[in-house]
This record gives structure tokens, C-alpha cells and sequence, in this order.
């Protein structure tokens, strides 16, 4: 995996703790409708170099935008952390907050965690980085995947 997104790109700054929390809810199934990526038009072969196998012949979402755009499109918002909570936009409409567009955190996301453009997120890969790389905190990413799929953020 590579990265390609400016130092302009925003994060969701958060605690080593609520990262495997929030891994956790977005790796639970439903909760992710797709990530996409927006390529700049001439950065295609970039962004293919970057993310191999990242479905970009399916995706086709090429922007006049100067820079790439990552975002998470959620198929359900309910009771979502709170740093995900203040990160949220209309993505699906104007009446729901299902888009995070906080690029940094997406490609960060991608790149150690397991998750992949436009493809639905494999909790048991996720979960097993996470206990690699975070091990004491294991025990919030499963707290955060069994997150009821009820209530609104």
C-alpha cells in the first residue's frame, strides 16, 4: 500500500483506545455502505501504483479536482462514537450524516488496518491487526464491532 493524499488531508485525531473502538464499529457488518476514492484526472496510474488491487477499474470515480478525496459512505450512522460523530457530513443526502470525509484517517485506515476501497470490511482481518498492533486495547475493537445497529448520531 502507498499514500498519496497531500499534508492538507484531515485526520480524526483520537486516543490509541478510541481508534480500536472506532475500528471495531466500522468493521461491524452493514455499517460501511463502501470507501471510495475520487483519482484526479492523470493521477490514475498513481493511485493504482499506491493501492494495487483496489478495484479502481470498477470504481472509475475520476474528479476535476486537483488532489485524491477518500471518504467512508456509511449505510448506518446509529450510535456512532463521538469523534466519528463530529467528523460526519451529508454524503447520502441532505437528511443524513453518513460521509466521513476526513481523508488522512481513511488512507490510515486502508493502509495498516485492512480495510479496502469498495469492498465490504473483513472484521476478522481487522480484528487480528488490531490485536497485533494494539493488543491491550482488543477488548474496546469488540466492544465497538457489537455496537447495535439502532439509534442516531
Amino acid at each position: 500500500m502507498g499514500y498519496v493524499l497531500t499534508k492538507r488531508a484531515m485526520d480524526i485525531e483520537t486516543s490509541e483506545q478510541e481508534l480500536c473502538y472506532i475500528l471495531g464499529y466500522l468493521a461491524a457488518p452493514g455499517r460501511i455502505k463502501y470507501i471510495e476514492a475520487q483519482v484526479p484526472y492523470g493521477k490514475e496510474h498513481m493511485f493504482t501504483n499506491a493501492y494495487p488491487g483496489a478495484n479502481y477499474d470498477e470504481m472509475k470515480i475520476t474528479s476535476d479536482k486537483q488532489s485524491f478525496q477518500f471518504r467512508i459512505i456509511l449505510n448506518y450512522n446509529g450510535n456512532c462514537p463521538i469523534a466519528l460523530e463530529k467528523a460526519l457530513t451529508n454524503g447520502g443526502g441532505p437528511f443524513y450524516k453518513n460521509c466521513i470525509s476526513r481523508g488522512r484517517f481513511v488512507e490510515r485506515i486502508i493502509n495498516e488496518y485492512g480495510f479496502k476501497f469498495f469492498d465490504a470490511p473483513n472484521a476478522e482481518v481487522i480484528r487480528n491487526l488490531v490485536n497485533r498492533k494494539h493488543p491491550v486495547f482488543i477488548k474496546d475493537f469488540d466492544e465497538g464491532y457489537h455496537v447495535p445497529l439502532t439509534g442516531r448520531c
